[in-house]
């Protein structure tokens, strides 16, 4: 009998190896990394297997083309945040490892796990602006049903930009006041496991407290901040974007909030804020913040305008017209003025 432990032992270590060195076949530790957990995620869902590829045998590797449609559906039901793009590069990997699999006289066939990709809808996950952000967070505390909670979830979401996944997983541990600073450093672990910290305000940590003062709160013991499902957050947005009349086109999902810290600063700020590795993602919520060809830089350049135009207007023109600009604009506008009054203040002192 021992013996026969150690043979199924043996031969279950053998498909992981393999699988390993599959994965090892590629030179960036960025794709090994992608490639390990799509794999992964794969077999703890296929068949309800539930088990760690260190111990997958032969048998756990049969598959039908039916489970990879249903696990394709299952990602893009199951996972709202995900675009068509994220499910195409979970499932890629599975495809390519049966192609190794079978070229290596596995018993299998690798066109079972051959899927149709879906179409690409990575520019197509609606923009949201700060305006419309700020109102879904005040129209949800209202709910008679954890609205508190749901009013959080919206603004730690667009003034963090951490994707929904990494919120749901957030414990108050998770949360410490900056010792150099009046305000509380957030650190979650992002996509690629990449490490994050975003910094919040004082307000916003408060209003994470109110959480706890909610009476169905007490029966959590887990530590964590949140507890709203998958299906409660989608409920709350499509209801959200009919009471707003958010129209279907703009295909506004609880990932656009991740699209408003995109119109504050600079394209390097905001990837360094969205913790994106390639600024050619950056690039994309990028796209989303100003679509008015009339603004374009090749317009501007040859628009010559005078700067004593300014000196016309009345002092409530030119605070209407600072008032219009787009939220990166005027916020930046706002400091500058601060730090006049303050310079102003010290040197009447």
């Amino acid at each position: 009998m021992k013996s026969e432990a150690n043979v199924i032992q043996l031969y279950s270590r053998r498909v992981y190896e393999d699988i390993m060195t599959f994965i090892g076949k590629f030179e960036s530790k960025h794709t090994q990394k992608n490639y390990e957990r799509s794999i992964r995620n794969f077999f703890l869902w296929l068949h309800n297997v539930n088990k760690d590829i260190e111990y997958l045998s032969v048998d756990d590797l049969k598959v039908r083309n039916a489970d990879m449609i249903r696990y394709q559906k299952y990602l893009k039901d199951h996972e709202a945040e995900y675009t068509n793009i994220t499910i195409n590069n979970y499932i890629a990997p599975i495809q390519s490892l049966y192609e190794f699999l079978e070229i290596n006289e596995y018993p299998i066939n690798s066109k079972h796990v051959k899927v149709d990709m879906l179409s690409d809808d990575s520019e197509h996950t609606g923009p949201l602006y700060l305006n419309e952000a700020e109102e879904m967070a005040r129209i949800v505390h209202d709910d008679r049903k954890q609205g508190q909670e749901k009013s959080a979830l919206i603004r730690t979401a667009y003034t963090t930009s951490f994707r929904k996944s990494s919120i749901l997983s957030l414990e108050w541990d998770d949360i410490k006041k900056n010792p150099n600073a009046e305000n509380y450093l957030v650190t979650t672990i992002g996509k690629g496991n990449k490490r994050h910290t975003m910094p919040i305000s004082v307000d916003l940590y408060n209003e994470l407290l109110k959480i706890k003062d909610q009476k169905y709160y007490h029966k959590y013991k887990d530590n964590k901040i949140f507890h709203l499902s998958n299906n409660t957050i989608q409920t709350m947005m499509n209801k959200l974007k009919e009471k707003m009349n958010i129209s279907s086109d703009r295909n506004v999902k609880f990932h656009s909030f991740r699209n408003v810290a995109a119109s504050f600063g600079t394209l390097e700020e905001a990837k360094k804020h969205l913790n994106h590795s390639n600024i050619s993602t950056t690039e994309t919520y990028y796209r989303h913040i100003n679509e008015d060809y009339s603004n374009s830089i090749s317009l501007r350049i040859e628009d010559k305008i005078d700067d004593s135009v300014l000196e016309q207007l009345t002092k409530q023109e030119l605070i209407d017209l600072i008032m219009n600009q787009n939220n990166g604009t005027l916020a930046q506008l706002k400091r500058e003025a601060q730090e006049y009054i303050q310079n102003k203040g010290e040197m009447n002192n």
